[in-house]
């Protein structure tokens, strides 16, 4: 099926929800409906403004009138229900099958913008969830996370599981599976880690998908409040109301800088590892030269600890003392010591 036959079935699904648009829809450009949000602040009565505006090559939508934005999926999900929500990302998992394939005709190559912004992740074929989970299959798994610190309640609260040694992917043997799911409960990203120390040179084994796509965790956020940016998933689960960057760097076309700037209320903290410090800083001053300024704080992890290890060390108290350190930088910081 061609790239302009998907579309076509996409623009019949949002048709379904949201009604016929303005004009024709356009594969390439912006196709104009009338917006849900705002009819929903209106008693359910349409404004016949076509306000809403959606670009279908690029799976995002656009509302002039009350300013609200984002992913395609996210509106078909919120006004068309999970089922309408699973046939569009089944169209957008055949989309992501002939990428290889170059669409001279709609002047779109390998990099198909759709697939930066939306993804159709599922979790590995041999995961197996350890929430309640005492088989002897998954007891070096179980040990792993305990020696981590993490106990049965964040095993559920996380839904943490496993793949054992009997995979049917070579690389995806005997690891610790951590889910990521979206505002809407939809599985977006999972983390793979090496549970047995024997694989040096593959530790982890994540799918490869841009964070353009993805904010980890982003239904555990609270945007009222304070938000702790850590580096790794096991910082994450110890640190509260935090989100995993999953790296140390955070570009301006990432789905959560972009989240950060339209909907944070709170102050950001920026906690990384002892070894990433300065990546720390520079992060700082990218958003303090952003619409967040004044809400930055910076916390600096002690020498030869991440966040991770200070739990597993010390515990809930441990986190709380760190937090307490936050500390905002001043601009000779950024001229002398990054």
């Amino acid at each position: 099926m061609s790239f302009d036959s998907n579309i076509y079935e996409i623009i019949n699904i949002v048709d379904d929800i949201l009604g016929k648009p303005r004009r024709d829809a356009s594969v390439e450009g912006w196709t104009e409906y009338n917006c849900p949000c705002c009819a929903e602040e209106n008693g359910g009565l349409v404004d016949n403004k076509y306000n809403f505006c959606i670009n279908y090559s690029k799976g995002v939508c656009h509302c002039w009138k009350c300013n609200t934005s984002g992913r395609l999926s996210k509106y078909i999900k919120q006004y068309g229900g999970i089922n309408k929500l699973h046939e569009y990302k089944e169209i957008v998992r055949d989309i992501r099958k002939c990428q290889q394939y170059t669409l001279e005709d709609n002047f779109i190559s390998n990099d198909i913008d759709i697939l930066k912004n939306e993804n159709t992740i599922s979790l590995p074929d041999d995961y197996i969830s350890l929430i309640g989970n005492d088989t002897p299959y998954a007891k070096e798994a179980l040990e792993y996370l305990y020696r981590r610190g993490i106990d049965e309640k964040m095993i559920k609260r996380f839904n943490i599981g496993y793949t054992n040694r009997w995979t049917k992917d070579y690389n995806m043997k005997n690891r610790i599976i951590i889910p990521s799911y979206d505002e809407f409960g939809e599985l977006n990203y999972y983390v793979a880690r090496d549970y047995t120390g024997k694989n040096k040179k593959r530790k982890y084994n994540n799918p490869n998908i841009p964070k353009t796509t993805y904010i980890f965790n982003e239904g555990m956020i609270n945007w009222y409040e304070d938000i702790t940016i850590v580096e790794g998933v096991f910082d994450h689960m110890v640190v509260p109301n935090s989100v995993a960057l999953l790296g140390k760097t955070l570009d301006k076309e990432d789905a959560l800088y972009n989240a950060l700037l339209n909907r944070s209320m709170a102050n950001i903290n920026i906690l990384l590892d002892d070894d990433a410090i300065n990546d720390a800083k520079k992060l700082y001053f990218k958003l303090e030269e952003s619409p967040l300024s004044g809400k930055i704080r910076l916390i600096e992890c002690p020498k030869g600890y991440d966040a991770s290890l200070l739990y597993q060390q010390y515990g809930v108290k441990g986190i709380r003392e760190l937090m307490k350190t936050r500390k905002k930088l001043n601009i000779f910081e950024k001229v002398f010591k990054i």
